[in-house]
């Protein structure tokens, strides 16, 4: 018989790579979820989760375990399959947010309004780390959010990519994430993107930046799919009603509307740049 809090394999892609997992650990000799954990330079925890089927492990130490537990190539693929097939089946990526994730894989328009940090698809890794550097905050569950957001990002780098509009409120260039040295890599960066053909990046400031102040939202758009709104605000969600989509669109060209040209954007940054820079120790 089970136990309550077992979780069954033929149900849960989470625990059918969990049974995977502790059977390779096993095969490999070693006896105990500790001893893997420091094999591979994690916690006991990281493994006990992994294996029990309760958390998909984060990319680093899920491929630390492939290695650790020798495991051959083609089972190596074989694996791999069933990792991803977990991590899309758990709640790695929130709810509310994949249909959004499903629109931005088609658009052809993507728009970001940021008022509060950098958008996620121009985010360095350093950065979205940091934002998830908090007290309470399970580590592996936010270094699997880190990969995830990191990973797409090649939705706006390859041939086939949508055009960016990315309109920043001033006061994200200087509001620190992580440290000065973060600042600095993720300011380069906006700098680098901004010079991608089909990535559009503008600065609010001044009175024209209020009207965003409802909070910020990112909209996707294409032929292929309606248009999709997602908004961050108290409670996170995402919506395709025409209405309000229609309102944020308008809403964004108000606010781009008010901000700085690409030259001038690009001053803006290379300032905050140099704002930051003169804080390194």
């Amino acid at each position: 018989m089970s136990r309550p809090n077992s979780r069954d394999p033929e149900k849960d892609p989470a625990a059918t790579l969990g049974q995977t997992l502790r059977r390779l650990r096993e095969a490999a000799g070693i006896t105990t979820c500790a001893a893997a954990g420091a094999r591979i330079g994690y916690g006991e925890d990281t493994i006990r989760k992994a294996e029990s089927g309760t958390q998909v492990p984060a990319e680093a130490p899920f491929l630390k375990m492939l290695k650790a537990y020798d495991v051959p190539e083609l089972m190596r693929l074989t694996v791999i399959d069933m990792w991803k097939l977990a991590r899309k089946a758990k709640g790695a990526i929130p709810e509310f947010i994949q249909k959004y994730f499903a629109a931005q894989e088609v658009a052809t328009f993507l728009r970001f309004w940021a008022l509060f940090l950098v958008p996620g698809m121009l985010q360095v890794e350093e950065y979205a780390q940091a934002m998830y550097d908090l007290p309470g905050m399970d580590k592996d569950k936010a270094a699997e959010t880190v990969a995830i957001r990191i990973e797409r990002q090649s939705i706006v780098e390859g041939p086939d990519a949508p055009q960016v509009l990315a309109v920043v409120h001033e006061a994200v260039l200087l509001h620190p994430i992580g440290s000065p040295e973060v600042m600095v890599k993720q300011i380069n960066h906006l700098l680098e993107m901004s010079l991608r053909p089909n990535v559009t990046i503008q600065v609010a400031k001044g009175t024209g930046a209020y009207w965003g102040l409802v909070g910020q939202f990112e909209i996707a758009s294409g032929p292929e799919t309606p248009d999709t709104l997602v908004m961050y605000n108290v409670e996170d969600q995402t919506v395709e009603d025409p209405t309000l989509t229609c309102k944020a669109l308008i809403l964004f060209e108000e606010i781009r509307s008010h901000a700085l040209n690409i030259e001038d954007t690009r001053a803006v940054l290379m300032e905050a740049k140099r704002h930051w820079e003169s804080q390194q120790k």
